[in-house]
């Protein structure tokens, strides 16, 4: 290779300027897996910047004299990344790497005659790890421990490498080092070897450290610093510096910190004169002082591109300097451009928001993609970010998925509360709500208050986990710890309606009252809603028309209403019916705010909103009591405004008290059922009393209900079906359906299967889902009728398609068994799966065995098994649960022996015998002789007598 044409002068400087700058570049990589492009992408911008073609500087390098002491391994590089040339010889990369180590290796003294024949040896050895471990090499971490982080102080990192007496750190920008090494050849042995002990000292120290090639002790790591740091080495006064200021093997102490960085740093370290310029900045261990910073990072800056970006950082935010984002914007290239990741993110910020610089979307992710390239997780997330929203690009989900994952995984809290919101949505990835839910626990745990509030909202609801009210609670408080003044709002609804937390309505409107008077406008109609009926404060009208004219005035429509209401009638305020028809109209007309509130379509919100607003108008002449009532129900169900059962009780409570009889039934039902008050079923005794009276025929059948089980007062058989009696009169199809079921057992009357019949199917054909299935089930049984199969099968078909879980049942019960239809177990299995999705026991029961045996299905005995024990931990029944426990857990017993394979005659029987007799499983004929039957045909004897003597009844 070698050559002996003459280069210019100025070819030859910018040569050296090439090999110095590609040796900074490769030592401050981050991505090692990435290194062939990020090297490749900075020789072309650098050759850019510098005028020069590729060609023309790769022959320069090959024709140079020094060609294989110096330029060997860049010549390489062009070859082995095909820059220039396609190379046939897939070898020669390889060739030229080893060359220049090679030479060296030969030489028997090792004796080095330039800095230049360093670098390139160096160069060598990075660029043969990667030709050789490409496929493993992840990144700098990997390999060596890395404590460089973007404004902490710095240590002396990674391994060293001894070169004829010369100790380099090969991870560490040593070109100062290998400057004063050559400066100083010529210096006396005894002085060259006291710099070469105190080196090793310090190598020692490092070693302890980090545990190479001997176990960890930071106490012996100290003790070699300190040794070599007092004798005057450097490198050792920084470290010694580190571990003074974390105290490491040593008590700390940031005062001794700063004189040892300053010692060196006055020497010239430019580790230690950004470290004391640290110091100065963040006043550790000296008084805080930035213009003394600014002064040292400029020293440091003239070689270290950590100072640089904190220059960059400094003139841009004004410590130390007057803002000046035009010398902001300097460092930050310049910093950049020496592959500083930091610097290359600051510099796509500045561009993203046109801070010193003409706003460039293009540019920035430029910038974005160099610093994600080398792993900083900041820069991947922001870059994610653009893809996501498609800022200066397509939007591509798939991109931005993949960059949140890699800066989620490197504890970026922003980015991992997106990963789940991407998972959870499945935007550029599959749907996977269980992955998200750990990306948003991930995020909360780092303090990401967005996520907490996210997860509060989860456990709150029990959507993609178990419904937890306590855990609800607790995330809301640190999200509103975290300063989520939304979450402020939510722990005064925990505290109101005991969400994980004790009821208590005052700390309720504390915390609602907070949330009010820092703008929600949710909060403000709530702190109104408090003071009108004096939930948690004293009742004040004026107040409560205080906070919900500031609620409408942020354009909350149900405080618009509510205002309009107060206006109309005087309440707090004078009456102003013109007002208040005003506010009516307002909220009436507003459906756009009331799209993102109702599950509904636009017409709908806004026919409801009419409805709302026209019963409004109609409260507002003197006491209408149908209008009163018309709002409790809107308020009620939710229709056209925010579902508010509170104010449905105090609008039913209203039109109660004017004598309206359906709104007596509706308090009632909420004296019932707890709803927004305590269970009180004499209190529901009563007002159902008086709805029933008044011929309400939801009243009357639920006064029956509580005559028939003595609820709320005296058990009365006779009283209950007089009631039942009177709603079924009136159409009532659930009193209809509870005449029939009484008439069939003879409860509280004569059993009469005909009117059992006749009361089932009126109720059915009134659209009573349970009555449609029953008349399926006496149409099988012959209740009242005469058995008719293809009918039985016709109303269990309507009840399943309904979702009706005992209807899906039976279905897949007549489809197994040919009940009605021609056997088609596939079918039958089906509905056996939907019933068990929608809870019956009998149908966990039932699929578990499908599986074990495999009817309609595969063979998987392991999920059948899983079915049985879910069936038999699980009881809709009500009546002595302890018994009933007991009997499923016998069934579930005879399902598992009836699994195994030889001789499960006696499980059948058993099976067969609980079904017919109702024990731990629904009472069932039909299945109880199938059962028999399957015993009888393997030849057991009880199951043959007990076929004949069912068959003979």
């Amino acid at each position: 290779m070698s050559s002996s044409n003459k280069i210019s002068h100025d070819d030859d400087d910018f040569l050296k300027e090439f090999l110095k700058n590609f040796y900074l570049q490769i030592i401050n990589l981050e991505n090692y897996t990435k290194y062939q492009n990020i090297l490749s992408e900075w020789i072309h911008e650098f050759f850019i910047y510098n005028k020069k073609e590729l060609e023309i500087i790769l022959k320069l390098m090959e024709e140079h004299e020094e060609n294989e002491n110096w330029f060997s391994s860049l010549i390489g590089f062009f070859y082995d990344c095909e820059l220039v040339h396609f190379i046939v010889n897939k070898n020669k990369p390889l060739e030229l790497y080893l060359l220049s180590i090679n030479n060296y290796e030969k030489n028997e003294n090792k004796k080095l005659t330039s800095m230049y024949q360093l670098l390139n040896i160096i160069i060598s050895k990075y660029l043969l790890s990667f030709y050789y471990y490409k496929d493993i090499l992840y990144d700098r971490y990997s390999i060596v421990e890395f404590r460089n982080l973007e404004y902490s102080h710095v240590i002396s990192y990674t391994q060293f490498e001894n070169f004829n007496g010369l100790e380099i750190n090969l991870c560490k920008d040593e070109i100062n080092t290998m400057q004063k090494y050559f400066e100083t050849l010529d210096e006396s042995p005894k002085e060259f070897n006291n710099k070469k002990e105190l080196v090793k000292l310090n190598d020692k120290g490092y070693d302890f450290q980090y545990g190479i090639e001997r176990k960890r002790d930071k106490f012996k790591a100290f003790k070699f610093y300190l040794k070599s740091a007092e004798e005057g080495n450097i490198v050792a006064q920084n470290n010694l510096g580190y571990y003074y200021q974390h105290g490491i093997g040593v008590e700390k102490d940031e005062k001794k910190a700063f004189e040892w960085y300053l010692k060196a740093a006055s020497k010239g370290d430019i580790y230690a004169q950004y470290n004391v310029g640290i110091c100065y900045q963040n006043g550790v261990g000296i008084d805080k002082d930035d213009k003394e910073a600014i002064d040292w990072y400029f020293k440091s800056a003239k070689e270290y591109s950590y100072a640089q970006n904190i220059l960059g950082n400094c003139y841009q935010n004004k410590i130390g300097v007057k803002k000046d984002l035009k010398k902001a914007i300097y460092w930050y290239k310049k910093a950049a451009g020496n592959g500083n990741r930091f610097a290359q993110y600051n510099l796509g910020i500045c561009y993203e928001n046109g801070k010193g610089v003409k706003k460039d979307e293009l540019k920035a992710i430029k910038f974005y993609k160099k610093s994600a390239n080398q792993e900083y997780n900041n820069a991947q997330f922001q870059l994610g970010k653009f893809y996501d929203e498609g800022i200066g690009t397509l939007i591509d989900k798939t991109k931005a998925f993949e960059l949140y994952k890699a800066a989620a995984e490197k504890e970026h809290d922003v980015a991992q509360n997106k990963l789940g919101s991407l998972y959870e949505y499945g935007e550029g990835t599959v749907t996977d709500l269980k992955q998200a839910i750990y990306w948003y626990k991930k995020s909360a745990e780092n303090g990401n208050k967005y996520a907490q509030y996210e997860l509060g909202d989860r456990y709150k609801r029990g959507e993609g986990v178990k419904k937890d009210g306590v855990k609800a609670f607790e995330y809301y408080k640190k999200s509103f710890d975290q300063g989520y003044s939304e979450a402020l709002f939510q722990l005064g609804y925990c505290y109101d309606q005991g969400i994980g937390v004790e009821v208590n309505k005052t700390k309720a409107f504390e915390l609602f009252k907070i949330a009010a008077d820092n703008g929600d406008e949710i909060a403000q109609y709530n702190v109104g809603e408090c003071y009108e009926l004096g939930i948690g404060v004293d009742k004040n009208i004026i107040k409560a028309f205080e906070y919900y004219k500031k609620s409408a005035g942020n354009e909350f429509m149900e405080a618009k209403f509510q205002l309009g209401y107060y206006y109309t009638n005087g309440i707090g305020t004078e009456i102003n019916k013109e007002k208040g028809f005003e506010l009516y109209n307002e909220a009436a007309g507003r459906s756009g705010d009331a799209e993102n509130i109702f599950d509904k379509s636009e017409d709908e919100i806004v026919d409801d909103l009419g409805k709302v607003y026209y019963w409004y108008h109609k409260s507002a002449e003197n006491d209408n009591k149908l209008a009163l009532y018309k709002l409790g129900e809107y308020h009620e169900l939710g229709k056209g405004i925010g579902k508010n059962e509170m104010r449905a009780i105090e609008f039913y409570k209203k039109s109660a008290d004017l004598g309206f009889i359906d709104a007596y039934y509706k308090l009632g039902y909420f004296y019932s059922n707890g709803i927004e008050l305590d269970v009180n079923k004499e209190k529901a005794f009563e007002l159902y009393k008086i709805a029933a009276e008044g011929g309400n025929s939801f009243a009357q059948n639920n006064l029956g209900s509580l005559y028939e089980y003595g609820e709320g007062t005296d058990m009365d058989l006779k009283q209950a079906i007089y009631w039942y009696k009177k709603a079924a009169e009136n159409g009532n199809p659930r009193a209809q359906y509870n005449l029939s079921i009484c008439y069939r057992e003879g409860k509280g009357v004569k059993k009469n299967e005909i009117k059992a019949f006749k009361y089932i199917r009126t109720s059915s054909e009134q659209g009573d889902l349970d009555a449609l299935f029953q008349l399926g089930y006496y149409y099988r049984e012959g209740i009242g009728v005469e058995v008719n199969n293809t009918s039985a099968l016709d109303y269990f078909f309507l009840a399943a398609s309904a979702g009706h879980a005992m209807g899906q049942y039976h279905l897949g019960q007549c489809y197994e068994l040919g009940i009605g239809a021609v056997r088609n177990e596939v079918k039958a299995f089906g509905y056996y799966k939907e019933s068990a999705k929608n809870g019956d026991i009998d149908a966990k029961f039932q699929l578990g065995y499908c599986y074990i045996n495999g009817i309609g299905t595969e063979v998987n005995k392991e999920k059948g098994f899983k079915l049985y024990n879910k069936a038999a931990g699980k009881s809709n029944y009500i009546e002595n649960v302890e018994e009933l426990m007991n009997d499923l857990d016998k069934v579930n017993y005879w399902y598992h022996k009836a699994a195994e394979n030889d001789d499960n005659k006696f499980a059948l029987y058993k099976l067969g015998e609980f079904y017919e007799l109702g024990q731990g499983i629904r009472k069932d004929r039909i299945k109880a002789l199938a059962f028999y039957e399957n015993s009888a045909e393997q030849g057991f004897i009880d199951a043959q007598n007990k076929l004949a003597a069912m068959n003979c009844n």
